[in-house]
């Protein structure tokens, strides 16, 4: 996929300390672990089976079904799409907040799976991988993705498709995949994202209001943030449209001193 030639490329991130990385690390040990242990109740006593969490109190379930496959193929594609998308949303929010959104993208899934498959099994990190590649459309909606390595496509117009694909196979087609999860993780992304939109319009709001006395207030500990995210966003738009490699150096700069800020936050 060509996302990299745009913003997937302004942050650096240190080989063997990202997020992504620790999370693909866990998944791939743990499904080894799987291999290993076949024989053994440990992939069922690990999957999430909702009867058995409200019945029985297995809750650690909610959690630990993110990490579990059932094949090769399965993993490979849930990897693929956390490192390929999950590095640029850790690039633009920092560690803490990309690993805080893939397990309520995960929560998201085990709930719908309460909801919607209740006497199902079931395992995956697809409900992650599904927030993940709805944040990374909300984020750069314009980016063209290459689909199947050979069929560009919109960001935006991908995730579109897949929710229309999973709604109507979720509720037509028995098939053993758990569509409602991936719904639920995509949910979870959904107001995630919207949670901190409303946030940030309700700060810009207050501080609009208090701009207008002749004593000047500030939300921020100084105010270079404020003016930082102001640039970060019209510097976003203008990769979405034309590119990373059409940024000026000031431009790449400011990109890279509000990654280490909000990596430092």
């Amino acid at each position: 996929m060509d996302y990299g030639r745009g913003y997937g490329t302004w942050q650096r991130i240190e080989p063997g300390g990202g997020a992504v990385l620790k999370i693909v690390v866990a998944n791939v040990a743990v499904f080894l672990l799987q291999l290993v242990l076949i024989r053994t109740s440990f992939t069922d006593l690990l999957a999430l089976h909702p009867r058995l969490v409200v019945t029985r109190g297995y809750v650690w379930q909610i959690v630990t079904y993110m990490f579990l496959h059932g094949g090769v193929f399965h993993i490979a594609i849930n990897m693929f799409i956390i490192w390929m998308f999950g590095r640029t949303l850790e690039q633009v929010w920092g560690s803490r907040r990309f690993v805080l959104f893939y397990f309520a993208c995960g929560l998201g899934g085990a709930l719908f799976s309460f909801i919607f498959a209740y006497n199902a099994t079931v395992i995956g990190a697809s409900a992650a991988g599904y927030g993940i590649l709805l944040a990374y459309a909300v984020l750069f909606p314009n980016q063209r993705l290459l689909l199947w390595f050979f069929l560009p496509i919109r960001a935006r117009t991908l995730v579109i498709a897949l929710v229309v694909i999973e709604l109507v196979e979720g509720l037509t087609v028995s098939d053993g995949i758990a569509h409602f999860a991936h719904i639920g993780g995509m949910a979870a992304a959904l107001i995630f994202l919207r949670d901190e939109y409303q946030l940030r319009r309700l700060r810009a709001r207050i501080s609009s209001a208090f701009s207008r006395f002749p004593i000047r207030f500030s939300f921020d500990r100084d105010e270079k943030p404020r003016d930082d995210t102001e640039k970060v966003n019209s510097i976003l738009d203008k990769i979405a449209e034309k590119g990373y490699e059409n940024l000026t150096e000031a431009e790449r700069r400011i990109l890279e001193r509000y990654s280490d800020d909000s990596r430092d936050r």
